[in-house]
């Protein structure tokens, strides 16, 4: 007799657990007082590229000054030299002169890079170049707003993307689920 009650009360229990349950929501509209705001936000480090302008200060090497026979000479031997070059490249009238007066250029060019005499000193000159550099700015988001509301004479907390402020009324959607248990 034990083992058929207790049969009837599996049998019994195993129904209830697998009939459907059902309930019923109703929404309702409150109106509720924000007490409290509170910003939520987040960091995010933005990063820029941009040319910056670099100077520093650099001593310069300041040259003896030759004596302006140097040009001279080098216009001279320059002009022999690109003469004789265009003669011999070219049969055509005027390559011997164009090949003089591009030699006497360029003869007249290097004798002035060649070093205008001994260093006698150095200056001061200011050096500037530009670099591409990364900023980096700290930026700090606002991603919403934790509100404590009195409703129903409680406190409830409620998130938000909109922004109130304390005092401001406020309307709440109600949600109440009634079933059986």
């Amino acid at each position: 007799m034990r083992l058929t009650a207790l049969a009837a009360i599996a049998v019994g229990a195993a129904t209830l657990a697998t009939q459907p349950t059902f309930a019923e929501t109703r929404t309702e509209s409150v109106l509720g007082t924000v007490t409290r705001v509170d910003v939520l936000t987040s960091n995010i480090i933005r990063k820029t590229p941009t040319d910056e302008k670099v100077c520093n200060v650099q001593d310069v090497p300041v040259y003896e000054k030759k004596s302006g026979g140097d040009d001279i000479g080098g216009l001279i031997v320059g002009g022999l030299i690109g003469s004789a070059i265009g003669n011999k490249l070219s049969d055509s009238n005027g390559a011997g002169a164009a090949g003089a007066v591009a030699g006497a250029l360029l003869g007249r060019e290097a004798s002035k890079n060649k070093g205008n005499g001994e260093i006698v000193g150095y200056r001061r000159e200011e050096v500037c170049e530009i670099k591409r550099v990364i900023l980096e700015e700290k930026i700090e988001r606002i991603d919403g707003y934790r509100l404590e509301v009195e409703v129903d004479n409680r406190i409830i907390t409620l998130e938000s993307k909109r922004e109130y402020e304390k005092g401001q009324r406020v309307e709440i959607a109600k949600r109440t689920t009634y079933g059986l248990q």
